[in-house]
């Protein structure tokens, strides 16, 4: 049965309507949980004040033969359909939340938002243009085969996207390897792509659907610590054990190797023409890696020859040498040519040089110089690793590490000063 209404009970409708949508805008702005218990509130009242005027949203429109009448209604239920709408978003936003993930809570609600707006047009097609949604249902979803078909790429970053910002594998300022090379820092993400800032200051802009597919590290999960694994090869004349010593002793001195977890050498192949070893050492971050794994080659490099150790030449290469035909410099020798300050001096003067140096031999944990105290001699290291620190308040702070061929208390010979960097 429909009644029919005057124009005044239509009219106190429609000023409810417009006062209520003024009031939860402005009454209740910054309060998401308070705007919905008034959105409730109204639209209880709302409601029974269409079914007094004989007005049922959620029936089929009937004209009544009053053209003024009939659009009224039409208005009402519309503003009926997406008032619910409102309110359905709002009690969404403001108890459907996602506890410590605001990014993702964000999404699901506008995901969620987006069906509902979606469920009311339907309905106000059906209820109040009294048109089947089956006919449009079937069009839209040929329409969405053919945008599907069109932007299939497109779509699939963008659900890729999706599923990235639920799972999170990663985040921005976090250091990431991607199978196919792409090695960097995450600077941005967004539902269609990954940009990566690589370690050459290019820019690599990753689609999110190649991110899905492929192998993700994470070198800055669950710490930014990274490992990384170089392999060395010397001659085989030397015993395993003697060159793993001197390889760790490389690895001591090098400052950007972590002491915890701690460097591992591993003897990989032995025969009879070199040892094999595989050195694993961490940095504190994937940016130190390649520096540090310079860094040591060059202070492996001074060891092994500070302990007349030969690399490894390639296996074409290798001829017999005889004892007689290897160098017989000595341990001395090798160590002054490695100081740059006796560079201009001739051979024959570096070996006089030599020659007169004094051998001293300490054990690990001998002080040799105390803050203050004037070296009466140039020291200069033969093997091993000299660590110089600082007092700070209670705490020995290290402020340098010295390697064969390094050298130190120059200074003080020449000015007569302790040197200010100890």
């Amino acid at each position: 049965m429909i009644v029919t209404t005057g124009p005044d009970v239509l009219l106190v409708i429609v000023l409810m309507f417009a006062a209520g949508t003024a009031a939860s805008h402005l009454l209740f702005r910054r309060s998401p949980i308070a705007r919905a218990i008034a959105r409730v509130g109204f639209l209880a009242l709302l409601t029974t004040a269409l079914f007094y005027a004989g007005v049922v949203p959620y029936q089929p429109l009937q004209s009544t033969g009053v053209p003024w009448h009939d659009a009224a209604q039409a208005v009402l239920r519309i503003a009926w359909w997406l008032w619910m709408a409102w309110f359905l978003v709002g009690f969404l936003r403001a108890f459907v939340i996602v506890e410590r993930r605001p990014r993702e809570g964000k999404l699901l609600q506008d995901l969620l938002a987006g069906l509902i707006y979606l469920a009311a047009l339907f309905a106000i097609v059906s209820y109040v243009f009294d048109v089947p949604i089956q006919g449009l249902l079937a069009t839209s979803g040929v329409i969405a085969i053919i945008l599907g078909l069109a932007l299939q790429s497109t779509l699939g970053d963008v659900f890729s996207g999706i599923v990235l910002s639920f799972s999170r594998p990663y985040r921005p300022g976090d250091w990431i390897s991607i199978d196919g090379g792409t090695d960097g820092r995450v600077i941005e993400m967004n539902w269609r792509a990954t940009h990566v800032l690589t370690a050459r200051r290019d820019l690599a802009i990753v689609p999110n659907s190649t991110i899905a597919k492929s192998r993700i590290v994470n070198v800055s999960s669950p710490s930014g610590i990274h490992g990384n694994t170089v392999t060395l090869q010397v001659g085989s004349r030397t015993p395993p054990s003697f060159a793993a010593e001197v390889i760790e002793r490389a690895l001591l001195n090098c400052r950007l190797i972590l002491p915890e977890p701690a460097p591992a050498i591993t003897t990989k192949t032995i025969n009879g023409v070199y040892a094999e070893f595989e050195i694993t050492f961490f940095t504190e971050t994937l940016a130190l890696s390649r520096q540090a794994q310079n860094e040591w080659y060059d202070l492996v490099y001074r060891h092994l020859a500070s302990a007349a150790i030969d690399l490894a030449s390639p296996e074409s290469a290798v001829t017999p040498i005889s004892d007689a035909a290897r160098p017989t410099q000595s341990q001395a020798e090798r160590v002054v040519d490695w100081v740059e300050i006796f560079a201009p001096l001739t051979s024959a003067e570096r070996t006089a040089t030599a020659g007169k140096l004094k051998r001293r031999t300490y054990d690990k944990g001998d002080r040799l110089l105390e803050p203050g105290t004037l070296p009466q001699s140039m020291f200069i290291i033969g093997s091993g690793v000299l660590s110089f620190s600082r007092r700070n308040g209670d705490l020995d702070v290290e402020i340098l590490r010295l390697g064969p061929g390094d050298h130190y208390g120059e200074i003080g010979v020449l000015t007569g000063k302790p040197s200010t960097a100890m």
